[in-house]
This record gives C-alpha cells, structure tokens and sequence, in this order.
C-alpha cells in the first residue's frame, strides 16, 4: 500500500472514531440526534456519513431509541412517540373545531329564534290549508 493511500486510510479512520465519539456523547447527553447534528459535532461533511452506510446506519438506529433518563424520573421520550402524541393532538383539535362550529350554529338558531319571538318583528307565520298551500296575503292568488 502507497503512503498516499495509508494516510487517507488514516484520516478516515480518524473522522471515523470521531463520528461514534460524537453518536455516543449525544446519545449520552439525551440531545436530538440527527445526521446533520452528529456530522456538524464531528466535524465531517454529511456526505461521509452518507459514503460509510454502517455509520450511517448507527445514526439512524440512534434516533429511534428512546432518550436517555431524565433525572427528574420522568419516562424516557422517543421521537416516534412524540409524533404520535403530535398526530393526536392534531386530531383532537380537529374534533374540537368542528364541535365548536356545531355548537356556535346552533347557539346563533336559537338566539335568533329567541329575538325573533322576543321583538314580534318578521313575517307572521304561515298557515297551510289541506291542500298544503300557504295562506297568507302574499302567496294568494287574485281572484
């Protein structure tokens, strides 16, 4: 093997042991892990990472594990587990929007129905006779 290529072998495996450094120390740390993050903490452009599929693959498999411990006791957070807490937060505003608008339709029925009765102002009402025709002045016909 040339010098040449024994010190790009060097170097790679330097960024190498200092992307799994990086991986670890976040991972210890409970902070996000993403392939930028690690790549930026390790000082090696995203594309190595993206050229080494294992250690590309170790970042992945890092940001699907749960966090590490919170000191305070609470239950370790996942980013998967967030995006469910997220969809469903979601959702359950949708819910509560279309409630709202069902309950201010109907609030405005009947307040309105409320003034109507109330002020003795509007149409009077309608009377049918058998035949189910109206019989008020404005729909009869001239005879």
């Amino acid at each position: 093997m040339s010098t040449m290529h024994q010190g790009r072998q060097d170097g790679t495996d330097r960024r190498r042991e200092r992307v799994i450094k990086a991986l670890k120390a976040t991972a210890r740390d409970g902070s996000p892990i993403s392939v930028s993050g690690i790549a930026r903490q390790a000082g090696v452009d995203r594309t190595f990472l993206y050229r080494h599929r294992d250690l590309l693959a170790l970042v992945h498999a890092a940001e699907l594990e749960p966090a590490a411990q919170d000191p305070a006791g609470a239950a370790p957070v996942s980013r998967a587990s967030l995006q469910a807490d997220l969809a469903n937060a979601q959702a359950r505003n949708t819910r509560l929007v279309a409630r709202i608008q069902q309950l201010e339709k109907r609030l405005s029925e009947v307040l309105g129905e409320q003034v109507w009765r109330e002020s003795g102002v509007g149409a009077p009402p309608t009377s049918r006779n058998s035949s189910g025709r109206s019989l008020d002045w404005n729909s009869r016909p001239l005879t």
